[in-house]
């Protein structure tokens, strides 16, 4: 055998390998998921893991790239996994005490910050704007994947960290800590469901299969759609200041949006915000002192026959 011929041999067997990661990850979260909804009378909702994995594949399909098709294998199985734990997460916390924390906001601005941002913007317009940048966060994942994947391989690769952290450390805290969000705790108005109701048939049916599986109810702190527009801001501007600027007005959209529509205090807000600031100084951290601690490879000198 040839030397083409064994690096287009490994090129296949890296290719296959990719397909089983993902193979795996898929059944290990088919049957999670599934045991964990029939087990309680729910049937498995379409989740952003499961989305993942059908977008983030098709990605190095179309654009012929093994190397972000093996890449993606990791991101994807990592949010099959938190999606099968969080849904069985909320299984395990309803039982319990919920926690509200409309008291944090009272104490740091004076009153329900939630129901003050309702009261003064609430009109059916502003519901249906902010509806629509609620839904936004599974995109901007996805978006982003792709955008840093082939623009800086770097930023690629401190995000998906990032996200990973990020995810799991919020995880975490709804284990330690379930909190109720606004409208569960009765001190706003669920304006996300009026929102839902505004939008066209076809919409409302996109919407409700890629919202049907989100964060459970008793996870209100950190905002998850705070931590991952956060993520999506911060490595825009790594990417360059106009990707970062351009990103801005979705981001601040997300923040408002989520208060508006009573599904986060301001607490959770910050909250989101704090944990993927941390999580990315985090992984900035690791990464250098691992960069740091990786032997540098000495270039292979080439000989020269004599003459």
């Amino acid at each position: 055998m040839d030397e083409a011929d064994s690096a287009e041999l490994r090129a296949g067997r890296s290719f296959l390998n990719s397909y089983s990661s993902i193979l795996a990850a898929t059944v290990i979260y088919v049957t999670v998921v599934g045991a964990a909804y029939i087990r309680f009378g729910t049937l498995p909702a379409v989740t952003l893991g499961a989305i993942a994995v059908f977008i983030l594949p098709s990605i190095g399909l179309i654009t012929r790239s093994k190397e972000f098709l093996k890449s993606s294998t990791l991101i994807v199985a990592v949010l099959l996994t938190y999606e099968a734990l969080q849904g069985v997460t909320g299984f395990l916390v309803k039982s319990g005490n919920v926690v509200s924390l409309a008291g944090v906001d009272q104490s740091i601005v004076g009153s329900d910050f939630t129901l003050e941002i309702q009261r003064a913007f609430a009109s059916p317009a502003m519901t249906l704007v902010t509806t629509c940048f609620y839904g936004l966060h599974v995109f901007l994942i996805m978006i982003a994947l792709g955008l840093f994947w082939f623009k800086d391989k770097e930023v690629y690769r401190g995000y998906t960290y990032s996200l990973v952290v990020t995810s799991y450390s919020a995880l975490l805290t709804f284990i330690a800590l379930p909190t109720a969000p606004p409208w569960l705790a009765g001190s706003a108005q669920n304006l996300l469901g009026v929102g839902y109701s505004q939008l066209p048939s076809l919409f409302q049916q996109i919407a409700n299969a890629l919202l049907s599986g989100e964060s459970d109810v008793v996870a209100a702190f950190p905002s998850l759609h705070a931590a991952y527009v956060t993520l999506f801001s911060i490595f825009m501007f790594k990417l360059g200041r106009k990707y970062g600027l351009a990103s801005l007005p979705i981001t601040g959209g997300v923040y408002f949006s989520i208060i508006y529509l009573g599904q986060h205090y301001l607490v959770d807000l910050v909250g989101g915000i704090a944990y993927a600031g941390l999580a990315t100084y985090a992984v900035e951290r690791l990464r250098a002192r691992w960069n740091r601690s990786r032997p540098l490879s000495r270039p292979t000198s080439s000989v020269i026959p004599p003459p």
